[in-house]
């Protein structure tokens, strides 16, 4: 349900551009510059940001990266980052959740785990992302920190590899049933349950490169309406609204908003120029 005018060809390369940024990264994380998942993400944002700010095709460009950690705040949607793409009257959000299983500093590192409230914390990530994941475009993310080139079945050579969330979802929902007969209990991610979801996956490998062109020229995530030219809304299944700010005169206290309400700290939202998503008859 979406359009490219004049052609896709020029967003291809923001989509190439960042998964060369990505494999930047995956030379870093092999080296250990850094350190974990959020530096991890927050690092990649400010590249894909400073990247985009000299694209020509690229109109503006607001970002917001929230310095402030509240333990006690429980995220919304479950994600780290949020990206949202705008192209005249019309948005594409999508969001990523990035893991570090620590797959050659040390392949059984428990990087899932039992939460104080007796949640497997990644599966309640994706129980959480799968209210949203009809409208928007959503995406698992997981640090590779083999040395850039290697060959790991299912998982790219050179970057980080990503699952889509509905596939995640599905694997998690079904092994969890499958193990505990259909009783309430949740899935504790490892690496074993990783690679066994990866290799099962008809795309297997998916790097950040396939998931941007999926969502900028492809299916992936709904086209929703700007609401007065500042505004956008997306809406879970089970009825709960989200307002994300769009507009060219985005503050601190607009993003502050949006991350109390969200949890999510990394925010970029991106104009496009010479690009239109065309949106679906129900709005």
């Amino acid at each position: 349900m979406i359009s490219i005018q004049p052609n896709f060809y020029p967003y291809s390369s923001i989509a190439k551009g960042v998964y060369i940024l990505d494999q930047h990264l995956r030379k870093d994380i092999y080296d250990c510059c850094i350190l974990d998942e959020r530096d991890y993400v927050s690092t990649l944002m400010s590249y894909i940001r400073l990247f985009l700010r000299n694209s020509q095709l690229v109109k503006g460009l607001f970002s917001f990266q929230s310095q402030i950690l509240n333990s006690n705040l429980e995220k919304t949607i479950g994600c780290d980052a949020l990206i949202l793409f705008r192209a005249k009257n019309a948005v594409k959000v999508c969001m990523f959740e990035a893991k570090y299983p620590r797959l050659y500093k040390e392949n059984n590192y428990s990087w899932d785990y039992v939460t104080s409230s007796n949640k497997a914390h990644f599966h309640d990530q994706l129980i959480r992302q799968n209210k949203w994941s009809s409208e928007v475009g959503i995406w698992e993310l997981f640090i590779n920190d083999h040395v850039p080139g290697f060959p790991l079945k299912g998982f790219d050579k050179y970057g980080s590899t990503c699952i889509w969330h509905q596939d995640a979802y599905q694997y998690t929902k079904e092994k969890a049933e499958s193990i505990y007969h259909h009783k309430p209990k949740y899935l504790v991610w490892n690496n074993k349950k990783l690679q066994e979801c990866i290799e099962q996956l008809p795309y297997n490998p998916l790097n950040i490169e396939d998931v941007l062109i999926s969502i900028l020229i492809g299916k992936m995530g709904k086209a929703i309406p700007v609401i007065g030219n500042s505004l956008v809304t997306i809406k879970s299944s089970e009825e709960e609204s989200i307002n994300i700010p769009v507009g060219s005169k985005i503050n601190r206290d607009d993003f502050m908003s949006l991350w109390e309400t969200t949890g999510i700290n990394n925010f970029l939202v991106v104009e496009l120029e010479s690009i239109s998503f065309t949106l679906d008859r129900d709005f």
